[in-house]
């Protein structure tokens, strides 16, 4: 978009270099002109990537299904769901189709609150639940800024599916033995990378409290606002549960001698690329989550870590064989069921990470062991 160019370029020029932190943030979220606040389709077919919800409603009705689960272990009382960034509103229309036909009950203490601030993406969603008869009342639009969340404090659970991975990264290398961060400059033709000090003793912190030693000329992802959004979080979260849906992994595993140029990727039209610095507010630019820091960064604020898994397990755990079972003469369904759980698609890059607060020892049926599973369908 050439108008968010110009603007990138004029913020160089007056600063002399941006943070890629910054870069990030404008491609992605530039009130008019950011790549999640235009009306491009994003997911889909026709968009740049897919998400378990546009692969099968499955997805859906299985987190439906933990959700109830969460409810009943909160003793039934009114429970509010706080999706972050529901792009078209298929997860949620999933969520509380089921929910209305298979948990009368649990549907009549039940609030559905997306945070979305693209005033298009909202329209797409209400038009979407509109087609299934939600009532007025049960749902709600909120927004999320650097002061946190718009609504009043819940019971309930935060669900997150793709959101931490698009928050805005510094990148850091290890240079002759010393720390440098990667900025983006000018040179008058293109975006070019300049490597200077790093810019917030944040970062320096990040690593030494984390205990990350990069290996010479190693890349690497520090993404500082996934803390700062678990706060909020915690915030609004008086009592119940966080679900955090992503690829990423744990920090051992990020940061391994495979992952020497970092993790960044851009994704346009199904194609993954690195360069990032073409066609800024049209292409997604995203970075592997460190869960370790989701982890370790919710302690901090009461979030407790009941369970971190691959994403194939959660699914198995809460009853997707049994929906292979039911469609197996259905080649289509089976597919893309079977693209929620394959190794190399969505069933082991993604994981789940849940946590909850002020709920002692909660134990979940999406993350119990795959062997009570296996022992349950004999």
């Amino acid at each position: 978009m050439q108008s968010l160019k110009h603007l990138l370029i004029e913020s160089i020029k007056e600063k002399g270099r941006i943070t890629f932190a910054e870069f990030m943030q404008t491609a992605l979220y530039h009130p008019e002109y950011g790549y999640y606040n235009s009306k491009r389709e994003q997911v889909g077919k026709q968009g740049d990537y897919y998400t378990g919800p546009t692969v099968y409603r499955i997805f859906g009705e299985l987190l439906a299904r933990q959700l109830e689960e969460m409810w009943r272990l909160m003793e039934k009382e009114p429970f509010a769901v706080v999706e972050i960034g529901a792009n078209k509103g298929w997860l949620c229309c999933d969520i509380i189709q089921y929910i209305m036909n298979a948990y009368p009950e649990f549907y009549n203490k039940f609030h559905y609150i997306i945070v979305e601030s693209n005033p298009y993406a909202r329209e797409k969603q209400r038009l979407l639940l509109e087609s299934i008869e939600v009532a007025d009342e049960k749902v709600s639009w909120h927004t999320y800024t650097e002061d946190g969340f718009s609504f009043d404090k819940i019971h309930g659970c935060f669900l997150s599916n793709e959101f931490v991975d698009a928050l805005p990264v510094h990148r850091l290398k290890l240079e002759n033995k010393v720390l440098k961060e990667i900025y983006v400059g000018y040179n008058g033709k293109k975006f070019c990378e300049i490597d200077d000090d790093v810019s917030l003793p944040a970062l320096h912190c990040y690593l030494e409290t984390n205990n990350i030693n990069l290996d010479e000329g190693q890349v690497c992802e520090i993404n500082l606002g996934a803390a700062d959004w678990l706060k909020h979080v915690s915030e609004k979260l008086d009592k119940g549960f966080m679900i955090t849906i992503d690829y990423g992994d744990t920090r051992d595993r990020l940061y391994h001698e495979n992952m020497r140029e970092g993790t960044l990727r851009c994704y346009h039209s199904h194609t993954v690329n690195r360069d990032y610095y073409e066609r800024p507010g049209e292409q997604d630019i995203t970075a592997h989550v460190d869960f370790s820091n989701l982890i370790n960064a919710g302690r901090s604020v009461q979030l407790e870590e009941t369970g971190f898994i691959q994403q194939a397990h959660f699914l198995i755990a809460l009853g997707i064989l049994e929906r292979f079972q039911e469609t197996k003469y259905n080649t289509d369904t089976t597919l893309k069921l079977k693209n929620l759980l394959h190794p190399e698609a969505m069933g082991e890059i993604f994981k789940v990470l849940i946590q909850h607060k002020n709920i002692k020892n909660p134990q979940l049926t999406g993350l119990r062991p795959l062997q009570s599973v296996i022992m349950s369908t004999r």
